[in-house]
């Protein structure tokens, strides 16, 4: 069974607002809804090599389609806050652009476990780094910090699309270990022996067939 990490950068959108929170913004206050793939970093489970995809434009049909390929032959996908964002927003570009939904996966959400297996301060996917002193970590000593990175790569500066792609490429990395951390502890983890021709006795989780038998 096949096990891919996927994390995608979105554009932002556009518009005026009178404040900072919760606020409720009219279709007439948007100049531009943005909300197009820049760029996602795809890494299967175990494995060194990280495929990154960029979009330089508006037009996010052709990223739109490789990642479906990727999702396509995936029985399980592993995203931080992928149930609610990742996961749907491609599905979203996806029908926009009129093309077909890959074959059925199982979402793996870190967000989800931490919340409801801990009880950690954050539950961001730095903070969960920094708690679990994970080996990889996210992208420091920054030239373009925080929104300035989008900002800059939507005015096409190349340094900054340099350092999306080390940011979109780390945070896969950074994710595959917390997820490793994480999933030992995670009571509703989906069974990935289902569809292998197993026959011995596994872990339902990872695959181990060293086994403790606990009563």
């Amino acid at each position: 069974m096949k096990t891919i990490i996927l994390d995608i950068e979105t554009a932002p959108s556009l518009g005026y607002i009178w404040g900072f929170w919760q606020q409720n913004i009219g279709d007439d206050m948007v100049l531009d809804y943005g909300g197009y793939i820049m760029s996602c970093s795809i890494k299967t489970l175990g494995e060194e090599h990280v495929t990154y995809l960029e979009n330089r434009t508006k037009n996010d049909k052709k990223i739109v389609k490789k990642i479906l390929k990727h999702l396509d032959v995936a029985d399980f996908v592993i995203a931080h806050n992928g149930i609610k964002f990742d996961i749907p927003f491609i599905k979203a570009r996806a029908s926009i652009h009129g093309l077909n939904p890959p074959s059925p996966f199982k979402a793996i959400d870190t967000l989800k476990i931490a919340r409801k297996e801990m009880n950690f301060k954050r539950n961001s996917l730095d903070f969960l780094a920094k708690a679990l002193d994970v080996e990889s970590r996210k992208l420091t000593n920054r030239k373009f910090p925080g929104f300035k990175l989008w900002w800059s790569c939507l005015h096409q500066d190349d340094e900054a699309w340099k350092e999306m792609k080390q940011y979109n490429i780390l945070d896969v990395e950074v994710l595959e270990q917390v997820y490793l951390r994480l999933r030992p502890w995670a009571s509703n983890h989906p069974n990935i022996n289902v569809g292998n021709d197993v026959t011995v006795l596994s872990c339902p989780k990872c695959g181990s067939i060293e086994l403790n038998r606990r009563g």
